[in-house]
């Protein structure tokens, strides 16, 4: 087992990937760094400045370089005898349409293979995200932004969507038969009832209405999901008639801008989704997935499942096992349902590989000892180093320096139960 003597955060992000990494190791070791603590390294939302709001586990995030740059960077650390300990977020990803794990449990719901590996309440008692999932990301009432033409239905390779601004969902695969059938005479009436395209298009609705109930055969109906979409593509790019038929639907849906009454069926669309879009704000009064802390765009995984833990981690340790990591550390380990169960199978498949959590104790808090672990990240150590450098003769001018500035007096005990109350009340707050 490693043990790292010193070592130095290097913050990975489109401007510093790992090319640009390669050509500090040298001058690190010289500064006598024993080992490299690297931020989230995996696929994350695009733009990303930290790599935590990561969208895939399995994958190393393009924008940081090739995977022979990766390589040539793990060459280099080797030659100067450094190690490389991977910060590793467990406990969330991104809420965005990157994550595929997630967009395929809004498009198939219950009969996605994803459906439990995000933390939701899909049984919440109010009617409105019962057996559905909050997203509130409009930058204002959700009727205001429909009225306004800023939510809208689009239509692609990939499929039918819901777009806001730079946010794209996929819609329910039974409400692509919502959208289709809708005045479907008009486009019989121009190709004729023995169009072979128009049969195939009959043959898309009977694939819909078929699609195995959730709990059945889950490769047969990402089967058929994908022959739908590649078929329905073929026939709008194909035939002109459906392209026309398809792009009018569209427009009819998105309602007109100034008439009220015009967006009544993309409302209806919307409420047939397993998704309610909602003004932010509204996360702080109904929200039915844990987040990170009140973060609405951060959505926390279920890794107390073993399926979801092994698929999550299949990629660290695969890297741990090719020697490229020589140690973890956990971020954010309070926000696991059971921490102790996660570190036990973190260190049945890591063996004896050097592990620390980050966790904030308090003065008179202790790790606790059953866990299988080398440590914290240290931030009471640098809590004790930053007390070096602050007078505490001073303390009591302090005190009444502040409370004159609040007009009150309040020990600092009562102050932190009240602002925690705060938070946990006003801002983290679960019906």
């Amino acid at each position: 087992m490693r043990i790292p003597i010193s070592t130095y955060r290097i913050q990975f992000n489109p401007f510093l990937g790992f090319k640009e990494a390669r050509e500090i190791v040298e001058y690190l070791s010289e500064l006598g760094i024993s080992d490299i603590y690297a931020s989230p390294i995996f696929k994350a939302r695009e733009g990303s400045l930290h790599g935590y709001d990561v969208v895939d586990l399995s994958k190393l995030n393009p924008t940081l370089g090739t995977l022979e740059d990766f390589e040539e960077l793990i060459k280099e650390l080797k030659n100067q005898r450094m190690g490389w300990i991977q910060d590793l977020v467990p406990n969330h990803m991104s809420y965005s349409g990157e994550n595929k794990m997630l967009m395929d449990v809004l498009e198939s719901g219950e009969s996605s293979i994803y459906f439990n590996f995000f933390d939701v309440d899909w049984n919440h008692p109010y009617d409105s995200i019962k057996k559905r999932i909050l997203a509130p990301f409009l930058g204002r009432l959700y009727g205001e932004s429909l009225e306004d033409g800023e939510i809208r239905l689009i239509y692609d390779h990939n499929g039918f969507a819901i777009n806001y601004y730079d946010l794209k969902f996929p819609i329910s695969m039974q409400s692509y038969l919502t959208i289709i059938t809708y005045k479907l005479n008009t486009l019989r009436k121009r190709l004729g009832e023995e169009h072979p395209d128009f049969i195939k298009l009959l043959g898309i609705f009977y694939s819909l209405k078929n699609l195995p109930a959730p709990g059945e055969d889950f490769t047969q109906r990402y089967n058929q999901i994908k022959f739908i979409k590649r078929m329905l593509w073929e026939l709008y790019l194909k035939n002109n008639e459906i392209k026309k038929f398809i792009e009018e639907n569209i427009q009819i849906f998105n309602g007109e801008k100034g008439n009220p009454g015009s967006f009544n069926l993309l409302d209806g669309l919307l409420s047939e989704q397993n998704f309610r879009l909602s003004f932010w704000k509204v996360a702080t009064e109904e929200i039915n997935y844990r987040r990170f802390f009140n973060i609405n765009q951060l959505i926390s995984l279920r890794i107390e499942d073993e399926a979801v833990f092994n698929h999550t981690h299949s990629l660290v340790f695969k890297l741990v096992e090719q020697g490229k990591f020589t140690g973890l550390r956990i971020d954010h380990i309070d926000g696991l349902y059971d921490p102790t169960k996660y570190l036990k199978r973190l260190r049945e498949n890591l063996g004896e590989l050097y592990l620390v959590v980050e966790k904030i104790l308090n003065v008179e808090e202790d790790i606790p000892h059953f866990w299988p672990v080398h440590g914290t990240t240290g931030y009471e150590f640098m809590n004790y180093v930053n007390g070096i450098f602050c007078d505490r003769s001073n303390e009591k001018t302090f005190d009444k320096i502040y409370s004159s500035f609040i007009d009150s007096t309040i020990t600092y005990e009562d102050l932190v139960a009240e602002k925690k109350r705060l938070i946990i009340g006003k801002y983290m707050a679960e019906i």
